[in-house]
């Protein structure tokens, strides 16, 4: 990589840098860490509540797999110094820049087997970025719905190519390569691979913790994932329905109170 990833002082020190695939159980491993005293971790949620933050990724993006000319990576820490966590995209977009970046944080691999993650993966994210699915809902919410689809998708476009003609054979090769290639960028005694269901101790025992006395958390099943999507989309049409409403009702209000008072 020729461009060097920017550093400045963090606020707090980088800790962890969750590495694995979408849909490889990120959501339930950053709750466990947050169980752990880490906090919250940065991620694709984050990205989408913040517009400025929004149009530095996508810079980086262009930088990274659409080259501009005299563009440089942005100042990691100024993107992620208030975290000790980064899961996920977009931050898996730029593994090698963080891993180099942060020496010295420990680098989880979360991973599943190809063939269940490729059924979650199908059920899930495929269904929930369909854009004829969303269409409607991201023109009513454009500054909401309608930023967060399209740069969700340009994510996992970039790992498995064009999602309209993804194929199973395609997406899980990919989806192997990307394993392969953390585990090539990290040394061992930097690295645990955890899959979901080991319980608390590998990873405690990976980052010197004691076992807390709670269940690992479970979060982001595929009807966990497609229900809170549901919710979202119907919110927003709730949203925009009393939005377009109110006007009306006010104007019908002020016309029954003249009505009424005889003026």
């Amino acid at each position: 990589m020729n461009a060097k990833a920017e550093i400045s002082t963090p606020k707090v020190p980088m800790d962890i840098l969750v590495l694995g695939f979408c849909r490889t159980g990120t959501a339930s491993m950053r709750a466990a860490l947050s169980v752990l005293g880490y906090g919250g971790a940065h991620h694709i949620g984050r990205v989408m509540h913040n517009p400025e933050e929004l149009a530095a990724w996508n810079a980086a993006i262009d930088s990274k797999f659409q080259p501009i000319k005299n563009y440089n990576y942005p100042n990691w820490d100024q993107l992620l110094g208030e975290f000790k966590v980064v899961a996920d995209v977009p931050g898996i977009l730029f593994a090698e820049e963080l891993i180099q970046a942060y020496p010295d944080a420990r680098v989880i691999l979360t991973t599943r087997d190809p063939d269940r993650w490729w059924k979650s993966m199908r059920n899930t994210l495929l269904v929930m970025l369909d854009l004829k699915h969303t269409r409607l809902a991201r023109w009513v919410d454009p500054h909401g719905l309608g930023r967060f689809v399209p740069f969700a998708r340009r994510n996992l476009e970039i790992l498995l190519g064009p999602l309209d003609t993804i194929d199973e054979a395609t997406a899980k090769m990919r989806y192997v390569q990307y394993n392969d290639n953390i585990r090539q960028l990290v040394p061992p005694g930097r690295l645990l691979e955890y899959e979901m269901g080991q319980g608390w101790e590998r990873l405690c025992g990976f980052l010197g913790k004691e076992v807390p006395r709670v269940e690992f958390p479970h979060k982001n099943d595929a009807k966990m994932i497609l229900e809170g999507s549901e919710r979202q989309i119907w919110g927003i049409y709730r949203r925009a329905v009393v939005k377009l409403l109110t006007p009306t009702a006010i104007l019908m209000a002020v016309m029954f109170a003249v009505y009424a008072r005889g003026i």
